[in-house]
């Protein structure tokens, strides 16, 4: 008797890949069970699918060995399946990473004036701008302080960079346009 595809991978409970487009039974690779978590139908199974990409919308393939060490080696819950291809994934964690580095330095850029950390949080909030269009409105009033501040000290003949420290991305013009990396 098969219990949700315990004997045969093409058994398997169709919510466990809804929305593929495609299921490669040749590639099934066994699942363990004891490793995984679910409440009540393991996947006994791993199988390559295509999926479409929600965020480019191409089509991409959730190999069984990913599925594998998803499911039996980060313990994602059984009914969890990818929705991104790769280079989405990528760029999604890019993105969040920007946010919290956002988060984590905007208040030191305010507090102490660093030309630097100024620059780096008008960097930060333009790539946001253009993954996202519009951002919170602290966010947007923010950056556009900053560049107020940094283009006076450019008029004001201050070298905004004492250090001498070359800057991560880019230097800004006093028209607050991007520059490419000198």
């Amino acid at each position: 008797m098969d219990i949700f595809g315990n004997t045969d991978s093409r058994k398997m409970p169709e919510h466990l890949f809804w929305g593929a487009i495609y299921l490669d039974h040749d590639t099934a690779i066994r699942g363990n069970p004891e490793k995984q978590n679910y409440s009540v139908c393991p996947r006994h199974w791993y199988i390559d699918a295509v999926f479409k990409c929600e965020g480019c919308r191409q089509e991409f393939t959730w190999m069984a060995r990913e599925q594998k060490v998803w499911f039996e080696d980060y313990f994602f819950w059984v009914d969890s399946q990818a929705r991104h291809c790769k280079k989405c994934m990528a760029n999604r964690r890019h993105l969040e990473s920007l946010r919290k580095e956002y988060d984590s330095t905007v208040g030191a850029a305010r507090d102490h004036a660093a030309f630097k950390e100024k620059a780096r949080i008008v960097e930060v909030v333009t790539e946001l701008e253009l993954a996202f269009g519009r951002l919170p409105e602290k966010m947007t009033e923010t950056k556009n302080l900053f560049e107020r501040q940094i283009e006076k000290e450019a008029e004001q003949d201050v070298d905004p960079n004492p250090d001498g420290v070359s800057l991560p991305l880019c230097t800004f013009l006093i028209d607050n346009t991007l520059a490419e990396p000198t």
